[in-house]
């Protein structure tokens, strides 16, 4: 009786390396949404190389169903793409790192300094803190042109909505007295 040959060794390498680098790409993702507004040049960087990716992983996949009748190890990609996709459609990364954050936020806030030097409050790296009439903005790094960050405006923003002209700033709210923002470039 002849025991089952399993899939060759350099198909079930490629497909766990395929996947590793699967996973890496998924966490840049996620790490790109932990912004209130997404960091798009790391998302669309990462997003073309899980398109490569992608198609590396449907060839071993097709190679793998046809030559060795085994698809298992191949499996792995696609289930973290969707726990990856799933993640950022519920908006998890953002309000994982907004709850981590809003402690510090809170206190950087409270006496809201006029800064122009980076550092890190909670999970965010923020570019620059502004005082404004009833709160404090914190720009935040991300956005492709534009400006964005948080805002604490107890008192309401001045306005909601998109930008209107250059230099403008449109508030969208978040969470209680937390807005977002876009300062058009």
């Amino acid at each position: 009786m002849a025991v089952a040959a399993g899939p060759a060794r350099w198909w079930t390498v490629l497909s766990v390396v395929t996947a590793i680098l699967v996973g890496l790409v998924c966490c840049v993702i996620v790490w790109a949404f932990l912004p209130p507004v997404v960091f798009f040049p790391w998302f669309a960087l990462a997003a073309w190389v899980l398109l490569i990716l992608g198609a590396v992983w449907l060839v071993l996949g097709v190679v793998g169903w046809f030559k060795f009748r085994a698809l298992r190890v191949t499996t792995i990609a696609p289930v973290v793409v969707l726990a990856t996709a799933g993640l950022v459609m519920l908006s998890v990364p953002s309000t994982v790192a907004f709850a981590v954050s809003k402690g510090s936020l809170a206190a950087a806030a409270a006496p809201c300094v006029q800064t122009w030097d980076d550092r890190r409050i909670g999970m965010y790296q923020v570019r620059r803190i502004q005082p404004v009439d009833g709160g404090c903005l914190f720009y935040i790094e991300g956005g492709l042109i534009d400006s964005i960050g948080l805002a604490y405006l107890p008192e309401g923003a001045p306005y909601l909505g998109k930008p209107r002209h250059d230099g403008d700033i449109g508030y969208t709210p978040y969470r209680g007295d937390w807005y977002r923002f876009v300062q058009r470039f």
